[in-house]
Parts: C-alpha cells; structure tokens; sequence
C-alpha cells in the first residue's frame, strides 16, 4: 500500500502533510523504488540512501522557480523524480522512449542540468548562487547542490569549494552526502577524514547542543553585522578544542564556509531543524549528512548491483543480437583476464582506475595483485598523471577508465603521455554507446581526444582475442597508446576469427570484394562481415571488409589500395563522424590526393544519442546491421528487397586474408 505517495503527484502535495507522516513517505518511497527497479534495474542505491533527505529538501524549499537544486552525478535523482511529478512513469526509466536515469531538463522543471558525471555540482550551483547574489536576491532564494563524498575529491569540486568560500553573503548551501561510498567504496585522505568523524560520538553531542548558539548568532548578524561571525567562529574553535577528534568543521570553515553537522541523514526532525537553520543563514553552508547508501535494500554480496542494477530479461528478451556471431564473454571480462596474465608475467605491470574498480574488473586483479592496483577515486585527472610518474619510474601502468570519464583527464593526456611520449596505456571501457545510461555516459569521443596529440596510438580490437593481442603489443609499445572496447559481449569462441600477428599501423582484409569495401573500426567488424554476407546473400555481389585496427596510424598503404580500386570506401565505427575514425580516413586521403569523394562514413552524427539498451541505442544512431544493408544499397544503386527473403548472414563465412 502507498496511501500517501499516490496523494504526491508535485511537492506542493507533499508540503500538505504534517511533519509526522514524513517517516510513512519515506516507507512508501523506498518500497516503490525497489519495486521498479526489480524490473527497470537502475541506480538503485543512491537514492535508496537520500529518500529522507529529498524529502526535507522539497518540504522546506520551493524548487520549480524559487530556489535551485542540483544533483552530483545524477545517481540519487529518483525520489527526486517520483516527488516532481514523474511516479507513473518510472517504469520507463533508462529504457529507449522512457525517463532518463539522471536529472534532465526536457522531462521537468525541477531539474536544472542533465548530468552523470561526479564533482560538477558546485560549479553549477556557485554559478546560480553568485547570479542571485549579483541581482541582489540572495536574501529569498537558495541553491542547494547534492554532494556525495566520493564527489568531493573531484578537481573541479574542489577548485568550486575553493571560489566561493571568499564570498560570506554566497545563498548556496552544499548537502554533503557522506554514505563513504561512490561506486565502491570511497578512498582516500577525505574517506579517513570523514570515517573519524562518523566515529566521533562526542564531537556529535558537542556540536548539537552548540548548533542553537550558532543560529542565535547568525539570527543577530544583520544587526551586529561580521562581529558575530567572528564571536561565533572563535566560540566554536573552543568547543572544537575540547573534543578528541578532528572536526570537519576546521577545514570547511578555513575555507569560509559555516559548517553544520554531522547529522543524521535518515532523521526527520534532525533533517528539518537543520535545513531551516541552513535556510536562515545569510553565508555558505556545508550541511553534512550522514547517510547509508542502499538504506532499505538487501544487496548481500553484490554491492556493484545495488549501485546500479540490471533490468530484468522481460525488458531485454526481445532484442536483437547486435551481430550474428555475438555470444561470447563481455569485452571487460576479457581485459581482466589478460590483465591477469600481463602481470604475471611481468611484475612492473600495475593497474590504475579512477573509483571503477567493479566497473572496469579489476577486483578480481585486486584479490590476486593488491599492491598493484590504484583506485585513486573519481579523480582521472590524477590517475593519468600517476600513471605517468610509474612509467617515468621503470613501471608498465595500464589505466582503465570508462571512456567518458577519461575525457575530464584531457590535458593530462595531452601534458603528461603525449608530450614527452611516455609509455602509459589507457584501456578505455565502455567506448562508443552504452546503453540505459544515455548521452552522459557513451563513450563516442574517445578517438577525437586522443587522436588529436602526436605520439599517441589509437588502437580498437574487433574481438577478444585481439583485445588481448592489442594489451601485449601496448604494454610494450615506447609511447601512450589508447585501446577502446565496448560494453557489450564478445563474439562467441566458436565464430572468433583466426588472429593473426600485427604491428602498430596493420590493418587485416577479412573479406575480399570490388563492388565496395566496408572499412570497419573495433567492434564494428562483425557487423560488417554481416552486412557484406546479406549484400552477397541478396545480390551475388562481393564487398571487401577491412579490420582497420588503428584510428592512429592509420594503415596508408590499405587506404591508398582500396580508394583507387573501389567506387566506395564506407567507414564504420561506433564514434561520433567528427574527429573520429572515418574522419581520419578522409584527412588522409585529402592529404594524399586519394579520391576522397569515394569515402562515405558511417557513425553518429552531430547529436547525443540517448537511453536505451545498446542494440537500440545503436538502431537510433543507424548503425545497426539491418540500417548499414539500406545505407549500403542506397549508395551503391542496389535494388532493395525484404530482408526476410534472402539466407541468414550468419551462414556466410568470411574469407580470412592475410593484409
């Protein structure tokens, strides 16, 4: 029963109910997110661990055009979205048509930004709060940013918290969100900060009885002007003094920042007493909360499920295979199995991620390898810098960060691997579209950010077997080498084609043909030896399929060879058309005076492809097989005919040629 959360349909709902049936919503709340999300899978866990803290958010505050909320990573969003008038249709959520897993501002008003990345929160909401200072507002209306702690160490976080503790009249209030987790576990100096604080029962007592001064003194600074600030700085280092741990209250407040808490985060009349506090102060407040993430939700072992769960087969039955011969296991099981194997034979072999250590495998390297292996949190930046100095120092590092992440570590590419070519590999997970998380997290940029630098090599296997030759020939390479794979599976051992040995540049003709050749990058392959087999299967006509391998060099002698002897050269890849692959194709043959008008590029085009599962989100970007075959016969003046009429493509075996 959800008597009261099917009253809620705005918060203008929930302000109606007294403050004591806010513990039965949070009831409600929870039990209907685990019950969507039995079927929807999703982030579960973020918003598991804030359903109180929302809820006192949207009681106090007046969101749709008064104040501001802003969401870190998007992750603890779906009591926000089932509050705002979104309940009936979480059941679409992350599914192609449906609600986005994250904040977004085409879906409502209450959502401010669209964003699935962490530590972005304050840079928005610093920019709102000094806008409403600057109008001479800041005196009626907030910004609030949700801040988990795992967010907190980001660069841009931190240089946020930097800025705006210099202005003591700032209308923002930062909702730190301390659950000590982020994907996994929080690391670092700011986790040992924070876990000191959780255990420092008597700074709790001290610092609840003082937070009533601490008001009067803020309630009285428009009469007594700064003096209060500053009797109420100094009574509060005194009480600070007395306690046997160390308060978070001296860094925030070092930064200028009032700082209020630790509080519990699953306690109402806590939660409310201290967002109107926060609300009457006339500076920036840190509220700190303590929070458990997943609150209400038994994971058991599988912790990386709770963060973020699966649909259940009923959402996903039905869909296609992304290429006939797919089946095998996930491009990332893969990379950790040889990761695995790298380091044992070969003890200079570290791994370095950036709080991905579920996501990318590398638990399982951790169990066997703990002190090789870096999480260094979400702060890519830093990974790739470190990466660096272990290379400058005798070590073989190998950084595994999701694609889009890795684009916020772009200067570090550019400064620390490329400049001086140090010899660092990034294994790029989740490259090109991944599926329920949407636009914010597809990797289709990752070829352009690391093309763009000299001395960098660009590489993407067409299966695992080659993902594991790409790893050997990269942790020996003498210079940064990038290598992209999706999330997705493999295809299966039975359909793998023949690996062949390859250098840096060599491209592999897997399929010989003259009416055309399909140019295909990564994981594109198999979908182009599917599209030669149908056109072959419906018209007797043979078109060449080319593994290109690399983005970066690219194989000239290939290119030079099939533009003079093709009337079209189709490029393939999983990437957006601007600076990615086909690009690089086409800069070439302009370059060389090849005929460059016989280069036609399939990819995404310039927009973000949204939610949905891969498969889909691959049909909505016309790169799925059936779309390739129309786009092919378009251009070559082929007759079309129904699909369904001519042999599976599956029964088409490719011609494996030496290059």
């Amino acid at each position: 029963m959800s008597d009261l959360l099917d009253r809620i349909n705005s918060p203008e709902d929930l302000k109606l109910l007294p403050r004591e049936q806010l513990p039965q919503l949070a009831e409600e709340l929870r039990a209907f997110i685990k019950d969507f999300t039995n079927t929807t899978g999703g982030h579960i866990g973020s918003g598991m661990g804030v359903v109180e803290l929302t809820i006192a958010l949207h009681y106090l505050f007046e969101f749709k055009q008064q104040d501001h909320l802003i969401f870190d990573v998007g992750h603890q969003c779906y009591p926000h979205k089932i509050l705002t008038g979104r309940r009936d249709q979480m059941g679409t959520i992350r599914q192609k048509g449906g609600l986005s897993g994250f904040p977004d501002p085409h879906e409502s008003p209450y959502d401010r930004v669209k964003t699935g990345h962490g530590g972005t929160s304050l840079n928005t909401a610093v920019g709102m709060a000094m806008a409403l200072r600057n109008r001479g507002e800041q005196a009626d209306r907030k910004v609030v940013a949700m801040l988990g702690d795992a967010g907190l160490q980001e660069g841009s976080a931190l240089e946020a918290l930097n800025y705006a503790g210099v202005f003591d009249d700032l209308p923002l209030i930062i909702v730190l969100n301390d659950n000590e987790h982020g994907i996994g576990p929080s690391v670092g100096a700011f986790m040992k900060y924070f876990s000191k604080v959780r255990s420092g029962t008597i700074y709790r007592a001290a610092k609840g009885n003082f937070k009533r001064l601490t008001k009067m003194m803020e309630s009285a600074s428009p009469f007594f002007g700064k003096f209060t600030y500053d009797v109420a700085d100094r009574l509060k280092s005194s009480i600070h003094g007395l306690v046997p741990v160390i308060a978070p209250g001296f860094l925030f407040e070092a930064l200028g920042y009032f700082y209020y808490g630790p509080i519990d985060g699953h306690d109402f009349p806590t939660l409310l007493e201290a967002l109107e506090d926060c609300k009457s102060f006339r500076r920036p407040v840190v509220l700190h909360c303590i929070t458990t993430k997943g609150k209400g939700y038994s994971y058991k072992q599988d912790r990386l499920a709770y963060h973020a769960g699966k649909p259940c087969k009923s959402i996903t039955a039905h869909l296609p295979a992304e290429f006939s011969a797919q089946g095998g296991p996930a491009y990332t099981d893969v990379f950790v199995d040889e990761m695995m194997r790298l380091a044992e034979e070969d003890k200079d072999v570290v791994a370095i991620t950036a709080a991905m250590l579920e996501g990318t495998g590398l638990v399982k390297f951790r169990d066997k390898f703990p002190d090789r292996v870096y999480d260094v949190g979400m702060a890519e930046q830093h990974a790739v810098g470190m990466a660096q100095g272990l290379a400058l120092a005798g070590q073989k590092p190998i950084c595994a960060v999701y694609s889009t992440f890795m684009q916020r570590s772009v200067d570090q590419i550019f400064q620390e691997l490329a400049l001086i070519n140090t010899p660092v590999v990034m294994c790029l997970d989740r490259a090109g579209l991944v599926g329920p998380d949407g636009a914010t997290h597809n990797g289709v940029f990752d070829i352009t950010y690391c093309r763009m630098f000299p001395n960098m090599t660009v590489m993407a296997p067409r299966d695992g077997g080659e993902l594991r030759q790409m790893m050997r020939l990269a942790v020996n390479h003498p210079g940064p080498t990038a290598i992209r794979f999706p999330r997705t599976r493999t295809p299966m051992e039975s359909a793998e084609l023949p690996r062949l040995p390859f250098k840096v540049g060599e491209s592999e003709q897997l399929r010989d043909g003259n009416h055309g050749c399909l140019l295909a990058y990564g994981t594109m392959v198999y979908m182009a030896l599917d599209v030669a087999g149908e056109i072959y299967s419906r018209y007797g006509i043979e078109l060449a399929v080319i593994n290109a391998r690399f983005a970066k060099p690219l194989d000239a002698k290939m290119i030079a060879r099939e533009c003079a002897r093709q009337p079209v050269v189709f490029t393939l890849e999983d990437h957006n058309l601007a600076g990615g692959f086909g690009a690089a194709v086409l800069e070439h043959a302009n370059q060389n005076q090849l005929d460059a008008g016989k280069i036609e590029m399939f990819g995404i085009g310039d927009v973000f492809i949204d939610h949905g599962q891969r498969v889909e989100a691959l049909a909505m970007a016309g790169l799925d097989v059936p779309t390739l075959i129309k786009r092919v016969e378009q251009r070559l003046g082929l007759k079309k005919e129904a699909v369904g009429n001519a042999e599976p493509a599956a029964k088409i075996k490719p011609r494996v040629l030496t290059h």
